[in-house]
């Protein structure tokens, strides 16, 4: 039996579902059985039509479609050559690469890869050793790790970032409501789960005025509700406002459903780390899948990614024609 909040993973290792619904800290009710295609599409429209009990509201869905060419080609709001950063154990080359206005650039690759150090030369926590980034805009960095011994309620938190109260706000309106952070206000942050710890580290992150936002690891902790929730949010938020972004997530589904561009981490974990250029999200999706002998196809009904399974009709076409990463 397997509990999972990343849905490509259930998706590859189950046979059958069973879905959990109810009211947070409150109940909880386990449905009947299903098939792992069924129970995750069930699970997606938030109605078991078996039993006839709806559960959620909204349904999601999956939008393959992507905004970033609205913008014109050179509209670079930062820009680096070769990067190199090296420690006395470990070394990592970025190849170069850039950020346009408007654009949302995955990160993806094994841990101890160098996704973070990247993120943080960027950021400016860190300077690369060899390279200079161009950069003439603001940034704001939500980090990998979280410090969650402080006392201070969540509102107290928002409100600092935000310059003013938070409650009753523009953007209380337009970023806290959409994620559903305001029944947190009162809580302290070192009486917060790891999910609600998450949820507060990316709005603090989006509550500041900046052009790029730079977060590592948004997914973590995050059920299967508000990884979809937070995704949906920031890519629309970049696209609403004219931001850019940088995520670095180990949650394909996320990356796939955000991502205009995308970056990948190969090498040695914890020797040696490679990061390539900028490459569209079928040109990265499609190395990245072929590293890992997958395939994925779109589910024709949630347009969901969907792991082929091993040695399937599907699976074998797919990698016979060199295609491990569906075409629209």
């Amino acid at each position: 039996m397997v509990v999972e909040h990343d849905l490509t993973l259930l998706d590859f290792l189950s046979d059958y579902i069973e879905v959990l619904y109810g009211d947070s800290a409150a109940y909880g009710i386990v449905s009947g059985v299903m098939s792992t295609k069924v129970g995750i599409n069930v699970f997606l429209d938030g109605y078991l039509p078996n039993e006839n009990v709806r559960f959620r509201d909204k349904k999601f869905t999956f939008d393959a479609s992507s905004s970033a060419s609205e913008f014109p080609e050179g509209s670079e709001i930062i820009k680096y050559p070769l990067l190199k950063k090296k420690y006395p154990s470990f070394s990592v080359t970025i190849e170069s690469g850039g950020v346009r206005k408007g654009e949302v650039v995955g990160i993806m690759g094994a841990n101890a890869l160098g996704k973070t150090t990247m993120m943080k030369m960027i950021a400016g926590v860190e300077k690369p050793d060899s390279g200079k980034i161009d950069k003439k805009v603001k940034i704001a960095y939500k980090p990998q790790y979280l410090q969650n011994d402080s006392d201070v309620e969540v509102v107290s938190v928002l409100d600092e970032v935000n310059g003013y109260p938070i409650e009753g706000s523009q953007e209380e309106e337009q970023i806290v409501d959409p994620l559903k952070l305001k029944k947190l206000y009162n809580k302290s942050i070192k009486n917060l789960s790891g999910g609600e710890l998450q949820k507060v580290a990316v709005v603090s992150c989006l509550l500041q005025k900046v052009d790029l936002y730079a977060l590592d690891e948004p997914s973590a902790f995050l059920d299967v509700e508000d990884r979809i929730t937070v995704a949906k949010f920031l890519q629309k938020f970049v696209r609403s406002y004219g931001k850019s972004a940088i995520v670095i997530d180990h949650d394909l589904q996320l990356l796939d459903l955000i991502s205009d561009t995308m970056i990948i981490f190969e090498g040695t974990s914890g020797i040696e780390g490679h990061a390539t250029s900028t490459m569209s999200k079928s040109e990265a999706m499609n190395r990245f899948l072929k590293s890992l002998d997958i395939s994925f196809r779109r589910d024709e009904k949630s347009r969901r990614p969907r792991v082929n399974k091993l040695g399937s009709r599907l699976d074998k076409q797919q990698k016979e024609s060199g295609n491990f990463y569906y075409k629209d």
